[in-house]
């Protein structure tokens, strides 16, 4: 089974609500166009970034109705967005769900929130506690946001769920400027480098662009190959819409070429977590 993937590199405006979601409508029109069977939009792509005491003026269940002209777009191509999700506890959450066939088809809540340096999320937002792993039209995928993908404990349990394409919407801000190279985008490439090539799975990585109140995007969105790498690449800092193909075969035969997957033993690892003691 092959597809394509649309990574939307987008800037959104910051507390604007109406805006973003035009501005995620004209992309997935494009991205269709494209012969995309599926868009990947940046992490809080509908909200903006740095929300701070915005966060309650825009968050929003995924069921409504200012998100309805993408459910209804979904019903030609997938869409994954970022979103300030309204939890049912009346908790903000810094999510991002996946629509597809005219609905939402799953939800998930950015795990490991930064609050630290120049990241504040922990303040706004509250935390998710569970993997995203579900299934779709296009096969077994996983979802994390951002800081979730530096996480190799969780992003390797996911991979032994049979994962085979990994959502990775981020706002990643651009730091670490060394002559030509960002330390940070270094990082990143290792992130996915990893994720592809030892776990064997696709990696689509959606980063933002622009700017949020100073802190500034340096996009770089790529979608990872387990058996090529990076095979398609946004630029930096400018908005963009590239378009990219997951190859299923590919995740068959890297994992038969080096099988950590089959070697994985994850009995020895609830061994571990629980003292040593036996697991039933």
């Amino acid at each position: 089974m092959t597809y394509a993937v649309a990574l939307a590199q987008i800037n959104p405006v910051c507390g604007d609500l109406a805006h973003n979601v035009a501005l995620h409508v004209e992309q997935t029109k494009r991205a269709l166009d494209a012969g995309a069977d599926l868009v990947v939009f940046p992490e809080l792509s509908l909200s903006g970034y740095v929300l701070k005491d915005q966060t309650l003026d825009v968050m929003r269940t995924p069921d409504c109705a200012e998100f309805a002209p993408l459910r209804e777009l979904s019903r030609h191509i997938s869409i994954c967005a970022g979103f300030a999700e309204e939890g049912s506890d009346g908790i903000p959450y810094n999510s991002a769900f996946y629509m597809e066939d005219g609905e939402v088809r799953h939800v998930h809540r950015k795990m490991y929130l930064p609050t630290h340096g120049m990241f504040e999320e922990l303040k706004f937002f509250g935390r998710g506690r569970e993997l995203s792993v579900f299934e779709t039209r296009l096969g077994r995928l996983g979802m994390v946001i951002c800081r979730d993908l530096f996480h190799p404990l969780e992003v390797s349990t996911m991979a032994a769920l049979g994962v085979q394409l990994l959502l990775a919407p981020s706002a990643m801000p651009a730091r670490g400027f060394e002559g030509d190279t960002l330390a940070i985008e270094q990082t990143v490439a290792l992130a996915l480098g990893s994720a592809s090539t030892f776990l064997g799975m696709f990696v689509a990585y959606a980063n933002r662009v622009g700017f949020d109140d100073g802190l500034g995007f340096y996009g770089g969105s790529a979608l990872s190959d387990p058996m090529g790498g990076i095979t398609v690449a946004a630029p930096r800092f400018d908005e963009d819409l590239v378009v990219g193909r997951v190859d299923l075969s590919h995740i068959a035969k890297r994992r038969y070429q080096l099988p950590i997957r089959r070697e994985e033993d994850l009995a020895i690892v609830r061994h571990a977590l629980n003292g040593g003691r036996d697991v039933s």
